[in-house]
């Protein structure tokens, strides 16, 4: 309407001076369009993942597309496998860093090589090999490393 103002109130010249322009300017800046924006998931289906903004209530997908909430529920719901797949890995994982006991490590190896049946443990002193069934002693650790050292220090000088 200002517009048709504007351009009806020109001089018989033709071109209307910036002084001659109406004070009240209406901006058509409300409300751009634009194209060339490429937004839409083109994710496969079947492995696409989601973030939920918890704030403006919108969901996304991984690669930056927002997505209809809807959509991805959908597809939560039809991609059930994957999830209870996802949730038996985590599960092994768990399980694995509960039983990971590094004190272990030395007895879970003598015990995998001993139950080929095709390899024995060997003596570290004389390089026999021995079953762990002749296993019958023990000795205090303190007291062994003590003789060590003094046998090392013997054996030096």
């Amino acid at each position: 309407m200002m517009i048709d103002r504007a351009v009806n109130s020109r001089p018989e010249g033709g071109y209307m001076g910036t002084d001659q322009l109406p004070d009240k300017i209406i901006e058509l800046d409300i409300l751009r369009i634009n194209r060339n924006i490429d937004k839409k998931c083109k994710c496969n289906r079947w492995e696409r993942k989601f973030t939920v903004d918890t704030t403006n209530k919108k969901v996304y997908c991984n690669c930056g597309a927002e997505v209809d909430p809807y959509e991805a529920l959908e597809d939560l719901a039809r991609n059930r496998e994957r999830i209870v797949e996802e949730n038996k890995r985590l599960y092994e994982q768990r399980k694995q860093i509960i039983d990971y006991k590094p004190w272990l490590l030395v007895f879970r190896d003598l015990e995998s090589q001993y139950r080929s049946k095709m390899m024995l443990p060997a003596c570290p002193h004389c390089g026999r090999g021995f079953f762990f069934e002749e296993l019958r002693s023990w000795t205090n650790r303190q007291l062994e490393i003590k003789r060590r050292e003094k046998e090392k220090g013997d054996n030096d000088g």
